[in-house]
């Protein structure tokens, strides 16, 4: 019989929010260069966003500060998490409200680039 670590998973999510923020940063980095265009796959899936290639850009330029603090906030958390466990719990909290952030200034920026 299995018996489910909740340590293991706290440190497990700790380093996943990581890894996804990483991804979001690159994706960012991606449309605000032009190398990634408006798709239906990869990016952040907002309205706003996929109306055009310049509200794509604008969009994820906006998005690309705050997902490199909470990257940076997140692996700073996870390596303290190494001695303390609790800051992995932190570490979880910087990629939700990074990526509440981001989505907010996306959608900011792209009101602000459109006149809305």
């Amino acid at each position: 019989m299995q018996t489910q670590d909740p340590v293991a998973a706290l440190i497990l999510l700790g380093w996943l929010s990581a890894g996804l923020l990483l991804m979001i940063a690159v994706i960012c980095l991606a449309a605000k260069r032009g190398s990634l265009t408006v798709n239906p796959m990869v990016g952040l899936r907002l309205p706003s966003l996929m109306r055009d290639e310049e509200s794509w850009r604008v969009g994820h330029a906006a998005a690309l500060m705050p997902a490199l603090i909470a990257l940076v906030l997140a692996v700073a958390f996870d390596l303290i998490g190494l001695v303390a466990l609790p800051a992995y719990g932190v570490a979880i909290a910087a990629f939700v409200v990074g990526l509440v952030v981001c989505v907010i200034r996306a959608s900011k920026a792209t009101s602000r680039s459109s006149g809305l």
